[in-house]
């Protein structure tokens, strides 16, 4: 239903636009995050969340890695912390596992 009440609102280019950005957010998600265990909660995330969230929640794991230094190869401590990230914002959104 709130797929519908937004193209209604805003019409279905917008809505194209808006699910395209979901996809890439999804795409790096998956890249730069997937421990093997994380790609449907993260397929999930990218469709049921918030977009800024979604967007504000990435640029948060990035600048933790960068200031925890955090290895690139080391996923599954980044996976840990987009998660938990992704976790808050669902919370906020009143969303539960």
């Amino acid at each position: 239903m709130a797929n519908l009440n937004f193209i209604k609102e805003h019409g279905i280019a917008r809505f194209v636009q808006q699910q395209r950005r979901r996809i890439q957010l999804l795409e790096r998600m998956i890249k730069d995050f997937d421990d093997g265990r994380s790609k449907s909660y993260y397929c999930k995330s990218a469709a049921l969340l918030d977009l800024t969230g979604l967007e504000s929640s990435l640029a948060a794991a990035v600048r933790r890695i960068k200031a925890d230094h955090i290895k690139p190869n080391d996923v599954k401590t980044k996976a840990k912390i987009l998660r938990g990230l992704l976790d808050e914002l669902a919370l906020k959104e009143g969303m539960t596992k």
